[in-house]
């Protein structure tokens, strides 16, 4: 490993898999899930982040500077084997990484694989003999059904009822429309519905881009960097929200992120808002959609490489064109337009609760030598209920099944629960599954608890 490392020291972007060494730092830039996720498979992240940085603030208890140069002095390569088998399908395995591998580790410097690691791979191959990773394209047809019946029946009710209910039916479709669009998109950017990139991709910016008005691509970024490092405070960006939510007092530190490259101040803002956070935690998920259209527009007009950015924005241009225009045909009457903004994209908190209670109620620890099915366990929850219920959570709510076999479609992650749950048994994990109810009160205490810490911390300041 000592001569990986120093390739990574270097500047190059390399990863472990099955005992051989690939570089890819040529290719890095066009990975289908963004040069981070690529980065984030061995801890070289080192590449992307200033080796000093001259912020002392009063209140960080580490300062910044240290933070960083330690960082980098321990930075460690570690075996990506279990991450690789995971987010690929077999031809990219077998026919795209090999192009890229530059050597083999020496007999002196490999490992045995942990036994979890084994054990994880070993159920991996007992998936595919169950036939798992197979598509069922009746089910996503019977969505698309769903969604157009939704979409016509939002468009209708404001034509054929410009009333206040009729206009409250439509942005009740709407709402709900969004929601559950969310799942197939969510698929799509896994490559999880024809397991081929390019076209899942496209088939999402068509439900999520021009339905939805979202950006996949920013999506498809953010999500594969949190897949890679569930739960890292510096490096996943699912639960870098300052200065408005916390889900640990850590961020107190300034902590700079891997994802924003900058430093998450603590800052007046966060001072006001952090000791409030699980009064308001609703309150802002509620206003969560007009969030991601900022983050939407960010990232496609940003200067980085962005895949799709024609389709995409067009995609946007022509959800604003349809849903402005449907909202045009209100104009007499300016409160039932307002309402209907509000009612739509309030109502898609649903979602947000449900994306925010898989990981912000678990672990933040900084843990070394932790293997992927390990982390899976430790950062994320699950969700108990009927199966008649599963079209609420989208199949969804099965989280340390998707985190660990993300390209199983989620119309089966129902039947590969109880392997999960066998599997956390059998290695001593702790298997997190809680009603919704439940999970609700878990990540609201973690979040009252970050809010104790930091309003105590302030108190002593002062």
């Amino acid at each position: 490993m000592a001569q990986v490392r120093e390739l990574a020291q270097a500047g190059r972007i390399v990863v472990v898999f099955h005992s051989k060494v690939y570089d890819l730092t040529a290719w890095a830039r066009f990975h289908p899930g963004g040069d981070l996720a690529v980065m984030h498979m061995n801890g070289i992240l080192l590449l992307i982040l200033p080796v000093l940085i001259p912020i002392h603030h009063p209140f960080s208890i580490h300062p910044v500077t240290n933070y960083i140069t330690n960082w980098l002095l321990n930075t460690t390569c570690k075996d990506a084997t279990d991450a690789i088998i995971a987010y690929h399908p077999d031809w990219v395995i077998d026919k795209k990484i090999p192009h890229f591998c530059v050597g083999e580790l020496a007999s002196t410097e490999r490992t045995v694989s942990p036994k979890i690691s084994q054990a994880y791979r070993a159920l991996d191959l007992k998936i595919r003999d169950m036939g798992l990773y197979q598509t069922n394209y009746n089910f996503y047809i019977r969505e698309v059904c769903k969604f157009a019946a939704l979409w016509v029946a939002a468009i209708y009710l404001i034509l054929r009822y410009p009333t206040f209910y009729g206009v409250l039916a439509s942005s009740v479709c709407c709402a709900i429309l969004w929601w559950q669009a969310a799942f197939v998109v969510h698929d799509a950017g896994h490559s999880g519905i024809t397991h081929d990139s390019w076209t899942d991709m496209v088939m999402g910016i068509s439900l999520a881009n021009f339905f939805g008005g979202l950006s996949v691509g920013w999506w498809k970024k953010n999500h594969n960097v949190h897949h890679i490092v569930t739960n890292d405070v510096e490096d996943d960006p699912d639960i870098q929200h300052m200065p408005f939510m916390a889900v640990t007092s850590r961020l107190m530190n300034n902590i700079y992120s891997t994802y924003y490259k900058r430093v998450m101040d603590f800052d007046a803002v966060a001072k006001i808002m952090i000791p409030v956070q699980h009064y308001t935690f609703y309150i802002l998920l509620a206003l969560g959609r007009f969030n991601l259209y900022v983050n939407s527009i960010a990232h496609l007009t940003s200067k980085d490489r962005v895949p799709h950015r024609f389709l995409e924005l067009t995609g946007i241009t022509v959800f604003w064109i349809w849903y402005l225009s449907l909202l045009s045909t209100l104009r007499a009457t300016p409160s039932l337009i307002v309402m209907h903004i509000l009612v739509s994209h309030m109502l898609t908190c649903i979602l947000h609760v449900q994306i925010t209670l898989s990981h912000f109620g678990m672990d933040t620890s900084d843990v070394e030598n932790e293997t992927f099915a390990e982390m899976a366990f430790r950062t994320t929850m699950d969700v108990d209920c009927p199966r008649w219920f599963d079209w609420f959570h989208g199949g969804l709510q099965f989280q340390v099944a998707h985190h660990l076999f993300p390209r199983v479609p989620r119309h089966n992650l129902r039947t590969l629960r109880p392997l999960i749950s066998t599997f956390a048994k059998e290695h001593g994990l702790t298997y997190h599954n809680y009603e919704f109810i439940h999970g609700n009160w878990i990540v609201v205490r973690q979040l009252a608890k970050v809010a104790q810490e930091v309003s105590s911390a302030l108190h002593k300041e002062n």
